[in-house]
């Protein structure tokens, strides 16, 4: 995937690529809809399959989908088929990490903006063509932090809930009581590394933790609602990863696997080459 250009539609981030290419979990997420749901849809299909024969001589997806007609749509199975169909048409791809999410092709986002909403349609429709144009905005850090990030933190409320820190617990062998007493320090590494730093564009995460140092205020009060839900939804499958892991070398190796990131060398040591540390803070 080239480099990554966020826009903003409505107060909600909306990803593009110098190519035109859109994150359609993004744009999806603002009006509460999965970008799969539009996938499923027989006329959604078809137009993949056609578009791709016209554009690259591919054929192949048009036979598939005759045979995908003949299934039930609401089976379990015949949704992966579909999902694999959508990906063979070379106009939709799926990536994990920091640009993750579902990406369509820049001739698919309108089509897919007219399913969401007539106004974004029409928005999208001007970025595309800018973009495709070559007249690219310039994006500079204050710019793609103030997308991100609130002008002053929110009332705290608890984004980390015991299961992510029980997973921890069981993967590192280091106990958890509940935050009594703090949690190992660990915990806090991995939450950064791991959670906020695979997310948020650099520039965002550094202006966050600054914000909130000294303050007692915690990362997420800062982030704008959207942004938050990347923080949850990356939560959830740290969470996920951790619980399948035998040891903490299993998940890092995992993370950098699954979220394509090498993070910071030699910063975190195995807890059973040193003494536990435990920071007491809320998350």
């Amino acid at each position: 995937m080239s480099n990554i250009i966020p826009f903003e539609y409505d107060g909600h981030p909306i990803r593009f690529n110098e190519e035109g290419w859109i994150n359609a979990t993004d744009v999806a997420a603002k009006f509460g809809k999965e970008p799969n749901d539009w996938l499923q849809q027989y006329e959604t299909l078809e137009y993949l399959c056609v578009l791709s024969r016209r554009l690259f001589s591919n054929s192949g997806p048009e036979q598939e989908l005759a045979k995908i007609k003949e299934l039930a749509i609401r089976n379990a199975s015949t949704r992966a088929k579909i999902l694999r169909l959508a990906k063979s048409t070379g106009l939709v791809k799926t990536r994990a990490g920091i640009n993750g999410g579902t990406w369509l092709h820049p001739k698919l986002a309108i089509r897919f903006a007219r399913w969401l909403s007539v106004d974004f349609e029409i928005w999208c429709d001007e970025q595309v063509d800018m973009l495709i144009r070559g007249n690219q905005p310039t994006f500079t850090d204050s710019r793609i932090n103030a997308i991100f990030l609130l002008d002053k933190p929110a009332t705290w409320e608890k984004q980390f809930q015991q299961p992510f820190y029980q997973a921890l617990s069981r993967m590192s062998g280091l106990p958890y009581n509940g935050h009594v007493g703090g949690t190992p320090s660990l915990f806090g590494m991995i939450t950064s590394k791991w959670v906020y730093q695979v997310v948020l564009p650099d520039s965002v995460y550094a202006e966050a933790k600054e914000a909130a140092k000294g303050s007692g205020d915690k990362i997420h009060q800062y982030l704008k609602p959207e942004a938050k839900k990347l923080v949850q939804e990356q939560l959830k499958a740290v969470t996920i990863l951790a619980n399948g892991c035998v040891d903490y070398k299993d998940f890092e190796a995992r993370c950098v696997q699954s979220f394509g990131k090498s993070g910071e060398q030699g910063l975190l040591i195995l807890p059973i080459e040193r003494e536990f540390s435990y920071s007491a803070v809320r998350h």
